[in-house]
């Protein structure tokens, strides 16, 4: 009985922890992938440190942006207007 609860136990954080890290992966290949033109590198620093404000500081975010101010029905309901 124990090693079932446990075996489930593992396999929860298995999963878990392959979701993380297959995301964190997913995160660093779009920071380092070549930007489109006419983007240059210095958009790179850009994503970067919106991504890195998003994270620690959302109420800058929600003061620069409509979309993130609004609740997200009135998102939904502005694009089908």
């Amino acid at each position: 009985m124990l090693h079932t609860i446990l075996n489930i136990f593992l396999i929860t954080l298995l999963v878990a922890g392959t979701f993380s890290t297959l995301l964190g992966l997913l995160t660093i290949f779009y920071w380092f992938k070549p930007a489109d033109k006419p983007n240059d590198e210095s958009n790179r620093i850009n994503n970067i440190t919106s991504w890195w404000i998003g994270l620690t500081r959302p109420e800058v975010l929600g003061t620069s942006y409509k979309l993130f101010r609004q609740d997200v029905m009135d998102n939904i309901k502005d694009i089908n207007k």
